[in-house]
């Protein structure tokens, strides 16, 4: 009986059994390289997470479509290296373009889009609407 109730302890109170959140911040950078029209965007995460992969979709309107073509698609090459932050776009190392010498999309001004990451068994998620310089 006792070992039935740590069992019951254990599977509602605790999170051993459960896969961590990555937790993103998405902030945005003044501009640096002249003609840019939107401000880059710089993603923190909870902790340093080895990527699996990286994948930034535009919303339509305010809906989420799976299918839609990422502007951004990051995989894991032969390993990643734990990572804390980066930047949209940039090369992270020990991760490929998904698609062979496909570069990222430049970010549209007023469209919302959202970055999915995935490390392991660890999922995080969030959106952010790409702001134009000037704004």
């Amino acid at each position: 009986m006792l070992l039935i109730l740590g069992g019951v302890y254990i599977h509602f109170f605790t999170h051993w059994f459960e896969r961590p959140q990555i937790v993103i911040i998405p902030s945005f950078r003044p501009a640096w390289r002249p003609g840019q029209t939107v401000f880059p965007v710089f993603f923190t995460l909870n902790g340093n997470y080895k990527l699996t992969s990286v994948k930034v979709i535009p919303l339509q309107g305010n809906k989420f479509n799976p299918l839609a073509a990422p502007v951004w698609h990051l995989v894991s090459g032969s390993h990643s290296v734990p990572t804390r932050a980066f930047f949209y776009g940039q090369p992270i190392r020990g991760m490929k373009a998904a698609l062979k010498d496909a570069r990222p999309d430049p970010l549209t001004p007023g469209v919302v889009y959202r970055l999915i990451l995935s490390a392991g068994g660890s999922t995080g998620v969030t959106d952010f609407k790409a702001k134009a310089i000037g704004e």
